[in-house]
């Protein structure tokens, strides 16, 4: 799924990216609502594991650009 993001700066910029967020994120919700509640458990558990794990890794490149 590719997500565009239009060049904004600053409030707008901020704006913009929460709103198509909280879009996924609903959209996404649906469709885990509509599963057995042992399979929400694990899809929730998951998609925080991927989403802690995709922060932290692009937290360390911009770490690794500020510091060069």
């Amino acid at each position: 799924m590719s997500v565009k993001v239009d060049v904004l700066e600053g409030f707008g910029r901020q704006a913009a990216v929460r709103k198509k967020w909280l879009k996924m994120w609903d959209q996404l919700g649906e469709r885990i609502l509509h599963l057995p509640k042992w399979m929400q458990d694990i899809v929730l558990e998951d998609v925080h594991a991927a989403v802690r794990s995709r922060v932290a890794t692009m937290e360390m490149i911009q770490n690794a650009k500020t510091r060069s």
